[in-house]
């Protein structure tokens, strides 16, 4: 549905066609219609039975000549409310078709985004704003499209019935409504781009939001009663935003529906003109009411309901922008148009064996950063062995992990696997290596089963045993009591959101995902503070257990707790993106140097 292409406003109808055709002519069509309905027909019909009406009350014709305009009136009025109603369903069909195919289009172009996207803050406000509810903004887009031509139909009819009979007035309200015109546009571009300003604003109050009103926080909540002062950010931050929006819509406001009181005026005058062609026999008085009630609806549809739509279309055309900057972010840049693979991408099945790994010369910033966090790193692992890397928080050991998986590939300098660059390999190569258990590590709201089977995504369907291996896994990293409490075992959704899902505790979750990394096949198993929400017992265990499950594997332990680091077969000591010790742990300690001073340290917690 989204292309690599320039969206404009009118590609609203665009992609509205290609949700849903028949539906869309549909509503193209009988809008059509309801528009002409009020002027020519409805105008007409009135005129018809007001007449009748009157010369039946002179006497001058019989009492059952008034059932025939009548049914005609009621005939009109019928039609035209039940053309309305059936645009609403036409409607909602549509956004139906969409909710189908625009909204998984938006999500799969926000899973394909490089991970550079999602960290830097301006990138993040377009995404926001793009995605946040794209069904709507381009039916809003529509609609204001089938009102304006309405609108133009309605008062292209008026205008045509009211130069027939007095041909000036017709010119002024041409005349007049041509600023209107241009007031609306430019009230629509001014109230999104003040949207687009309150974004940061909405942004931060969505968050203190969840931290008012989520369940992650409502322990600290009640513990610590920091909700009035969160509430009085929220309320600083809504305010802000608020202000900002209300600014600018008010004063053009102001602007806008002033100017359709002075074609309310325009239409008093018409009516006090057509007035002396009544009393003078030239016009009749049905169809002076009929001129009057069409011209009152001509001024109350471009004096409210015409700046509304050319303000909504101007502002779907200020989205349509933001739209084109978003596929951009998801555009392949080798092959010109959307990547149906990349980020997108699955492991591949078996992964390839690693024999070597070698940062050489790395020096890295983040996008959004002014400071190198890696500084001309270099290292060389051997496969088979445990590496430990340490340092103190910001020396950048997450940011390695971060290029070896991928997520940035904007680093100078070169990483070798197999001494081949990483850059070279193909992504589902790239994912296919690594496995990594992350201190802020997913939370899967399904069964306990599947959360452990998103770690190895490929084999799922490959391996015949693979319900044994899970089993297994969870097994290996302490989950059996965890089982045993669940009331369905393994197949027990997690969390509330699913019906009879249930609760478990933080360092359970951890565990989780650890078996998640255990069922891997990647040749490299990364864990970056696996275990900080384990009891110095349990973390124990599990290191005990990946040694032994991780005999003759690479494995990498980003750790601020220095006693797991001593099953570590070398330690890399890591200051300002360089490293500055390595070797055993023996060796380091003896060596009394910065990795011995942290050592020490840490052990004085537990004497």
């Amino acid at each position: 549905m989204l292309s690599g292409k320039t969206y404009k406003t009118f590609d609203t109808l665009r992609i509205v066609f290609r949700a849903s055709p028949v539906c869309a002519f549909l509503h193209m069509l009988l809008s059509v219609v309801h528009a002409i309905m009020p002027t020519a027909a409805m105008a007409l019909a009135t005129a018809n039975f007001v007449d009748t009406a009157t010369t039946i009350l002179q006497g001058e014709r019989p009492h059952d000549d008034i059932y025939l305009p009548l049914i005609m009136l009621l005939l009109v009025l019928g039609i035209f409310t039940t053309i309305g109603s059936v645009l609403q369903l036409i409607s909602a069909r549509i956004s139906l078709s969409l909710q189908r195919s625009l909204k998984p289009e938006i999500v799969r172009i926000n899973a394909a985004l490089d991970f550079k996207h999602i960290e830097n803050a301006e990138s993040w406000e377009l995404i926001s704003r793009v995605s946040r509810d794209p069904v709507k903004s381009v039916m809003e887009g529509f609609g204001s499209m089938m009102q304006f031509m309405q609108i133009v139909v309605c008062v292209v009819s008026v205008l045509t019935l009211i130069a027939s009979q007095i041909w000036w007035a017709a010119l002024i309200i041409i005349g007049f409504s041509a600023p209107m015109f241009w007031l609306s546009i430019r009230a629509g571009k001014k109230n999104y781009q003040a949207g687009r300003d309150a974004e940061k604003f909405n942004r931060r109050r969505d968050y203190l939001n969840d931290v008012l009103t989520g369940r992650d926080a409502a322990d600290e909540r009640t513990l610590f009663g920091f909700s009035d002062e969160i509430n009085k950010r929220w309320k600083q931050q809504y305010e802000l935003g608020r202000k900002l929006q209300l600014k600018v819509t008010l004063r053009m406001f102001l602007i806008t529906k002033g100017s359709s009181l002075i074609l309310a005026l325009i239409a008093m005058l018409v009516a006090l003109t057509l007035i002396s062609s009544v009393v003078s026999g030239d016009l009749s008085a049905g169809m002076f009411m009929g001129i009057m009630s069409a011209v009152f609806g001509m001024v109350q549809q471009l004096g409210w309901q015409m700046s509304d739509s050319l303000e909504k279309t101007s502002k779907v055309g200020e989205y349509m922008k933001d739209l084109t900057e978003f596929v951009e972010l998801g555009r392949c840049q080798g092959d010109g148009g959307l990547s149906p693979s990349g980020n997108l991408c699955e492991p591949d099945t078996e992964p390839i064996e690693l024999e070597t790994l070698e940062f050489r010369n790395v020096s890295f910033k983040y996008p959004s950063g002014e400071h190198l966090v890696l500084d001309g790193l270099s290292f060389f692992l051997k496969s088979g062995r445990h590496y430990a890397f340490v340092g103190k928080n910001g020396a950048g050991k997450t940011t390695i992990t971060k290029l070896l998986t991928g997520l940035y590939t904007e680093y100078e300098g070169e990483i070798f696997v197999n001494g081949k660059e990483l850059r070279e390999y193909p992504e589902g190569t790239v994912k296919a290596m690594f496995s990594v258990v992350y201190q802020d590590f997913a939370r899967y709201y399904v069964s306990l089963k599947e959360n452990i089977k998103l770690g190895d995504v490929a084999g799922i369907n490959t391996i015949s045993d693979f319900d044994s291996k899970i089993t297994a896994a969870s097994e290996q990293a302490g989950l059996e009591e965890t089982i045993a409490e669940l009331k369905d075992g393994m197949d027990t959704p997690l969390g509330k959101i699913i019906e009879d899902g249930q609760d478990i505790s933080g360092g359970q979750w951890q565990r989780v995902a650890i078996a998640r990394s255990l069922i891997s096949r990647a040749p490299v198993k990364i864990l970056d503070e696996p275990t900080a929400a384990l009891d110095p017992i349990s973390e124990s265990r599990v290191y005990s257990e990946f040694e032994k499950l991780m005999h003759g594997k690479t494995t990498i332990f980003i750790s601020h707790r220095l006693g797991s680091t001593k099953l570590a077969d070398e330690i890399l000591v890591i200051d300002d993106g360089k490293i500055i010790e390595r070797g055993t742990h023996e060796k380091l300690m003896n060596e009394n140097g910065d990795y011995a001073e942290m050592f020490e340290a840490q052990r004085g917690w537990y004497l």
